[in-house]
This record gives C-alpha cells, structure tokens and sequence, in this order.
C-alpha cells in the first residue's frame, strides 16, 4: 500500500509556482528551497531552515505579510490542527495574489461536530473562498488544489 503523504509529494513539489508560503511548515517536508516556511513550533523550523533560509514563527490566522504576495501557498496536513478553518482559508485569500493557488493535503478522518476539513468535505469547505477546486484521491488522503477566487 502506498503512503498518501510519499504520494503527495511529488504532486506537491509539481504545484508549487512563483513565491511560495509553506504554511504549517513544520520541518520543511514540503518547503522549496527559496519558499518561505511559517509554522509556530520554533523546532520545526529550525529543521525547516535546513530547507529554506526564509522561515518565520507566525499564526495561520495573522500571517506577518502583505496582500497578495505568494503564488502558491501549501496547506499540508496542518488545518484542522489550527482550527477556526473558515479564517486561516479568508487569510490564506489575503496572501495570495489574484491567480494564486492553494495547495492542500489532508487525512483527516470527517467528525461532524469539529471544525474539519477532510476528503470528504474539503471541496465544499474550500469552494466560498476559491475557485476551481480540483482534488485528488489516494487511499484515505485529499490532495486539493484551488484557484483564488477574482475579488470584483
């Protein structure tokens, strides 16, 4: 059986485009080289510095950057452990620039009465805040890939 998160990255490595915000970083598994990692765990991000020089110690709900300024912004495997999911996607949003794209990879097993994103309900979480929400299956992961939604 293949590992869902040895799948995704590859797919993952592939999506990333332009500037890249690694959220949720940890210890830079997914982090390109000049991509900028967050995370809150200062351990983590000194692993991930081994990565990227470009990391920082922020939250997912008040990142330190100013509108629309990645490309590409990672969500891997780290939503659902923030919390309050609707306002790290409306920041997620913020960072992006108007053809940005958000990359998630989730496991997470759905449990109605918590705040989650999953594979099974990850397309409708994302759909009011991006466009074009595309996913990918592999065992019991998503990979979601979503276009940010032209603010008029």
């Amino acid at each position: 059986m293949v590992d869902p998160v040895e799948w995704a990255a590859p797919r993952i490595a592939a999506l990333a485009r332009g500037r890249v915000l690694d959220l949720g970083c940890g210890d830079g598994r997914f982090l390109p080289a000049r991509g900028v990692g967050v995370d809150l765990d200062l351990e983590r991000l000194r692993a991930a510095r081994t990565k990227s020089p470009l990391v920082v110690r922020a939250d997912a709900h008040a990142l330190p950057f100013g509108d629309e300024t990645f490309d590409t912004v990672f969500a891997n495997r780290m939503l659902n452990a923030a919390g309050r999911i609707d306002d790290v996607l409306r920041e997620i949003g913020r960072a992006l620039r108007p053809d940005g794209s958000l990359v998630v990879l989730t496991r997470a097993r759905p449990r109605p009465e918590d705040d989650r994103l999953d594979p099974e309900n990850g397309e409708r979480r994302l759909g009011p805040f991006f466009a074009d929400v595309l996913v990918e299956r592999a065992a019991d992961a998503a990979l979601f890939v979503a276009r940010r939604k032209r603010v008029r």
